[in-house]
């Protein structure tokens, strides 16, 4: 087994991130999570509910939760068509639009991956299990709002952010 990359790294947390929010926030909407510079962020539709430091706090101590659990992420491919009924029967409106742009593009199956109960479109890499994450070595760090795709004519959504290094000494 390789030592995966810190972006591999940071990409997979960024998953696991959206797996603790799925299990507290049941009614979420997902969008994006990318692994970005010094870490990773998530963007979330929390509908009417408004979280602050103290939810962060929550998410974290259930992201270590899962963390714990060596899940495994398996990769699953699924018909494009299959995959927007998927995300439209779950209600899941992001991730239907950003599956409905791929097929324009002449896309015919679309990737997910699996990690415990949570399934998120991906295009990968990931780590093969959690236990490859480094203990101690990331921690959510911010709260932003964040429009869908950028456009301020569509919705605000939350955007949680994190800190995610190779060790823990670089979180302190």
């Amino acid at each position: 087994m390789d030592k995966p990359s810190i972006e591999t790294i940071r990409h997979s947390l960024s998953h696991l991130l959206a797996a603790a929010v799925q299990e507290l926030y049941p009614d979420v909407k997902f969008a994006i999570g990318p692994a970005i510079d010094i870490g990773f962020y998530y963007d979330f539709d929390f509908g009417d509910k408004k979280i602050g430091d103290a939810e962060l706090k929550e998410i974290e101590k259930k992201m270590e939760h899962l963390c714990k659990q060596n899940l495994k992420f398996e990769r699953m491919e699924m018909p494009i068509d299959e995959a927007i009924a998927k995300e439209k029967a779950a209600g899941q409106i992001y991730k239907q639009e950003l599956i409905e742009d791929l097929k324009a593009k002449g896309e015919t199956s679309v990737s997910f991956y699996q990690s415990g109960k949570f399934s998120d479109l991906c295009k990968g890499p990931h780590i093969e299990n959690t236990n490859q994450i480094p203990k101690g070595a990331w921690k959510l760090n911010k709260l932003a709002g964040a429009y869908w795709r950028g456009d301020e004519k569509n919705k605000m959504l939350t955007r949680i952010y994190a800190l995610a290094f190779a060790t823990k000494r670089r979180i302190g």
